[in-house]
This record gives C-alpha cells, structure tokens and sequence, in this order.
C-alpha cells in the first residue's frame, strides 16, 4: 500500500517538535522538564482582539480573517495535522484563552482542544476518554447541528475559517478510529486543508479528512 501523501504544512517556517508528546510515556514532558521542548518557550505575543466589531457576525469574520494568516493559528493546524495532538492542544488554549474562554468563538476553539485531547488519549489507549472527548468536540464545534439543519456556518463565519464539512469528518473519523492509525505514518487519519476563497477575499482554512501522522 503506498504511504499516504503528507500533509500541507500551513507555517512551514516554525518547525515541528522534536518529538510528539504523550502523557505517560518515554519522552519528558515539554512544559515542565528541562529537556521539555517547550521548556522556558517564550510567550506569544498578545492577539489584537480589543477593537472587534460588537455585531455577532461581524466580530466572528473578523476573528477569523485575522487567524487565518496568523502564525501561531497555522502553527497549531500543522501540529494537529502532523501528529503533535498534545502540542496541538497547548497551542490552541493560548486563543482560547485570548477569546475569553466562554464567548461563543472561545468555546468553539475550546471543541478544537478537545479534538485534540481525543486524538491523546488514543496515543494513551485510553478509549473512553476518546469518547468523551469527541462527544465534547461535536457539542462545542455544533458544525454538526448546523449541517442537518441545512446551514452552512456562515461560510466559514461561524466556523472561525475552518470547512464545517471538514470537521464534521474529523469527529466521524475520531468516532470509528483504528488505534494502529495513530501510532504510525502508514494510515491516513486526519488532514488539514484551506477552503475555498471568497469572492470578497475573505481567505478561509480549515481542517478536513484522511492524512495525518501519528
């Protein structure tokens, strides 16, 4: 069977760890052990969030055109792409905690953790908490929701840039996943790609299924 064609790198300019990490296992936790690749990392710098529309829908496009050329945004999708769900996870709590952490943008970042966090726990062989994780994904994403219902997220809009399509097949990919997939390069998971550009230029990306590395 051929290898699967890698993923696009979205940041390739900020290199991938050294290694991806998993609770419980050989390598030193990032954060807290000095040989940690994240050990004493500097902080990012503060996101430009102070002078957002107050119109829902306004503010939601505004969020996402400003991630989607953001460096740490795509740094984050290349983690969850090539394997890195913990770094993944740790990258994508500094917006959520940017966004207030209980506005509507805050908690759909909050189900991109999760998604994260449910791809760890398969590195963990922990099957419940996959489970439980992915059920939280899809309840905090709702792109599921808005889909049956015939809505298509705002173009992108409500999905902070990200295909609706594309996560809806990610969490179906987390609901039957095969633990062999996950812990080596040769079967396709899940794959990042951008969406389709709008005509106003309003650039969208977003995650979609088949092609990551565990």
């Amino acid at each position: 069977m051929p290898a699967p064609t890698p993923p696009p790198r979205y940041a390739p300019v900020i290199p991938l760890p050294p290694y991806s990490y998993v609770p419980g296992h050989d390598h030193p936790h990032p954060v807290t052990d000095p040989r940690g690749h994240l050990f004493n990392a500097p902080k990012p710098a503060p996101l430009p969030l102070d002078q957002l529309p107050s119109d829902p829908t306004s503010r939601r496009q505004a969020i996402a055109a400003l991630f989607a050329p953001h460096p740490d945004w795509l740094h984050a999708l290349d983690l969850f792409n090539e394997g890195y769900a913990w770094e993944a996870h740790e990258a994508w709590e500094q917006f959520w905690h940017a966004l207030g952490r209980t506005t509507p943008e805050a908690r759909f970042v909050q189900g991109l953790i999760h998604l994260a966090a449910a791809a760890v726990k398969i590195r963990e062989g922990k099957p419940a908490g996959v489970t439980k994780h992915t059920q939280r994904a899809r309840e905090l994403l709702g792109v599921e929701e808005a889909a049956s219902v015939g809505e298509s997220g705002g173009a992108g809009v409500d999905t902070l840039g990200m295909d609706p399509s594309s996560l809806i097949a990610v969490l179906a990919e987390l609901q039957r996943y095969r633990p062999e997939c996950w812990h080596t390069s040769r079967c396709s998971v899940v794959k990042i790609r951008p969406a389709t550009p709008r005509r106003d230029g309003w650039r969208r990306s977003g995650p979609s299924a088949r092609g990551r590395r565990a």
